[in-house]
C-alpha cells in the first residue's frame, strides 16, 4: 500500500507492507511466542522487501518483532484496544532509499514561533496531539503523540495544512548503525578495535573506538613512537609518516640525530607498535591503527638493542622539542603524545639521571607548556613487582599491561603504578616488508593506548597532560569479572584504572571543552 508524509517540507513516497505490523515486546518474550500469541512471523516477508539481516538483527535486538496479525490482533488494532505485553506496535513502510521504519503515533512538531509556550500548547491540545516532551533547542518545538489518527504517516500529512504548524514530521523508528568501519582487508581480525566474540574472546572486550571513529580519528594530533626502527616504507604507515621523524645514529664523536627517514633503521618491534597507534584507514590494505589519521613521528634509537638511557633520553627530549637537537626546526614543535614500548622484560630497570630529567621535561615543557602524556609499556614479566621498574613507574609515565580478548589480565606487571590495561595479546597490527602479523605484549597495549589518547586529544586539543590522562583514567571500564576489584580511587593493581574505552575517553574530552 501506498503512504505518503512530509519530511522537510517535502511529501515522502514510501510503501507500507500489506499485513505486517511491528511490535515493541515488553516483557521479555522470544520472538516466536509473541509471534504466537499475535499471529505469525513476518521476518520472511520483511527480507523479501530487501532488508538486510544487519538491519533486521538490529530491530530484534531492540525487542521489535515484526508480525503477522491474526483476527485477534486485528480486531484490537481496529478498535484502539491495548496489545497485552506489547510497549508499542507500529506501521512498517519500506523507504525509496530502501531503508525501512516504523511508524508509531509519535511525531515531532514545531509551532509557529510567534506563539507564546501556552498558545503552543493549546494548539497542540486542540489538534488532538498530546505532548511527550519539549525540546528546548528551538522555540515551540515538541515530541507528541497522535492517538486520534491511524498512525504518525497520517497526522503528518493532515497537519501539513494547519498554518500554525511549521512541521510535523513522524518519529520513525529506524536502524542508525555507525556510520564508519575500516575497509581493510584483515580488519575483521583485530579485535582490539571491534570483539564479536570469535575465537573464544568475548564480544565488546575491546576499546570500543568505532564509536569513537564516528567523531574523530585523530587528525590534528602529533603522535611520537619512539623504539629501535621502523617500516617506513609500508604501506599502511607511509602515508602517515611525520617529517620530524628522526634517528639517531652512529658518527665520529658521538651519535647525532637525524630529520628524516633515509636510512632509518627498520625493526618488526617498531613497525607493529606504529601500526597499531596510527596505521591508515580504508585503503584497502590490512587495517586500522587506534588514530588512523594522527601524525606518525617515527623516532628511531637503540637500533640493535644495546645503548644507553641517554640515548632513550634524547629521544624523549627531541619528540618534545626537536629544537633540542636539530636547532634548524623552530622550537615549540614537538610530539603532543609520546607512546615507547622499550624496556627489559625483567622485574628491575634503574633509571638514569639524564632520563629522569628528560621524562620531566616533556612533563613540563612539552605541547607549549601543557604538558606531554607519556605513555611506556610495562614489564611482560609474569606479576613483577611495577615499582621495581622505575622508568615506567615514573611519576610522570603513564603505565600499560596488556589484556586478553576475554577482558582479563594476561600476568604482565603489577602494582600502585599501573594506569591503563588495554589489548595486546594476539593483536594483528603491521609487520616490517609491508605485511600484517598477530603479536602479544605489553609493548602493543601501551600504542593502542595511546593511539585511543590521541582520538581524546584531537576531540579537545586543549586538554593539558594531567586532563588527558585524567580523561584516560575516568573513562575507562573496569573489567576483569566480579572477583576483581577496584579501590576507592578506581585502581587495582592488575587493570589499573581499567581497560581503555575509546569512545567514552573522547565523549569525556569533548564534554571538556571551554
Amino acid at each position: 500500500m501506498s503512504r505518503q508524509f512530509f519530511q522537510r517540507g517535502r511529501l515522502v513516497e514510501a510503501e507500507e507492507l500489506d499485513d505486517v505490523i511491528a511490535v515493541k515486546d515488553s516483557l521479555g518474550r522470544s520472538a516466536a511466542d509473541v509471534e504466537s500469541e499475535l499471529g505469525s512471523s513476518a521476518r520472511g516477508q520483511v527480507r523479501d522487501a530487501g532488508v538486510d539481516d544487519e538491519t533486521a538483527d538490529a530491530f530484534a535486538r531492540a525487542s521489535w518483532i515484526f508480525v503477522r496479525p491474526n483476527q485477534q490482533t486485528r480486531e484490537a488494532l481496529t478498535t484502539g484496544e491495548e496489545i497485552p505485553g506489547a510497549e508499542a506496535t507500529g506501521t512498517v513502510i519500506l523507504r525509496s532509499n530502501g531503508r525501512i521504519g516504523i511508524a508509531t503515533d509519535a511525531l515531532t512538531v514545531q509551532l509557529q514561533p510567534a506563539l507564546s509556550k501556552d498558545e503552543a500548547e493549546l494548539e497542540l491540545e486542540a489538534a488532538g496531539l498530546t505532548v511527550v516532551n519539549r525540546l528546548r533547542f528551538a522555540k515551540n518545538l515538541y515530541e507528541v503523540r497522535a492517538t486520534a489518527w491511524q498512525d504518525a504517516l497520517a497526522a503528518s500529512v493532515e497537519l501539513q495544512g494547519n498554518d500554525r504548524f511549521v512541521f510535523a514530521e513522524p518519529s520513525l523508528i529506524e536502524h542508525v548503525p555507525g556510520r564508519f568501519r575500516p575497509a581493510g582487508a584483515q580488519y575483521a581480525q583485530q579485535w582490539q578495535w571491534r570483539n564479536v566474540g570469535t575465537n573464544g574472546g568475548t564480544p565488546d572486550a575491546d576499546v570500543h573506538i568505532e564509536s569513537a571513529w564516528d567523531r574523530t580519528f585523530g587528525a590534528g594530533v602529533r603522535v611520537a613512537v619512539i623504539d629501535n626502527g621502523f617500516d617506513v616504507e609500508h604501506p599502511d604507515l607511509a602515508p602517515g609518516v611525520d617529517p620530524l621523524s628522526g634517528f639517531l645514529a652512529d658518527h665520529v664523536g658521538g651519535a647525532v640525530f637525524v630529520q628524516g627517514t633515509a636510512g632509518m633503521p627498520d625493526s618488526g618491534h617498531g613497525t607493529f607498535c606504529v601500526g597499531m597507534v596510527g596505521a591508515r584507514h580504508n585503503n584497502g590494505e590490512g587495517g586500522s591503527g587506534a588514530a588512523p589519521e594522527c601524525s606518525l613521528m617515527l623516532l628511531a634509537c637503540l637500533p640493535d638493542q644495546v645503548g644507553t638511557q641517554a640515548t632513550l633520553a634524547r629521544a624523549v627530549a627531541y619528540a618534545t622539542d626537536p629544537s633540542v637537537e636539530v636547532p634548524a626546526i623552530a622550537p615549540g614543535n614537538g610530539a603532543d603524545i609520546l607512546v615507547s614500548s622499550l624496556g627489559p622484560n625483567v622485574a628491575e630497570w634503574d633509571l638514569t639521571s639524564a632520563l629522569d630529567l628528560a621524562l620531566k621535561f616533556a612533563a613540563t615543557k612539552g605541547r607549549q607548556g601543557k604538558g606531554l602524556a607519556i605513555f611506556w609499556a610495562a614489564s611482560n614479566g609474569t606479576n613483577v613487582d611495577i615499582a621495581k621498574d622505575e622508568v615506567v613507574s615514573h611519576a610522570d609515565v603513564i603505565a600499560v599491561v596488556r589484556s586478553t580478548n576475554q577482558d582479563l589480565e594476561d600476568n604482565a606487571a603489577r602494582g600502585s603504578e599501573v594506569e591503563l590495561i588495554a589489548p595486546g595479546v594476539k593483536v594483528l597490527s603491521t609487520t616490517s616488508g609491508g605485511g600484517y602479523g598477530t603479536k602479544t605484549g605489553t609493548s602493543f597495549a601501551a600504542p593502542c593506548a595511546a593511539g585511543c589518547a590521541a582520538l581524546a586529544l584531537s576531540a579537545n586539543p586543549h586538554l593539558t597532560r594531567d586532563e588527558l590522562r585524567e580523561v584516560m583514567h575516568k573513562s575507562a571500564d573496569h573489567i576483569g569479572g566480579p572477583g576483581v576489584q577496584y579501590n576507592e580511587a578506581g585502581h587495582n593493581d592488575d587493570y589499573g584504572f581499567g581497560r581503555v574505552n575509546a569512545a567514552r575517553a573522547v565523549a569525556l574530552a569533548e564534554g571538556l571543552n571551554p
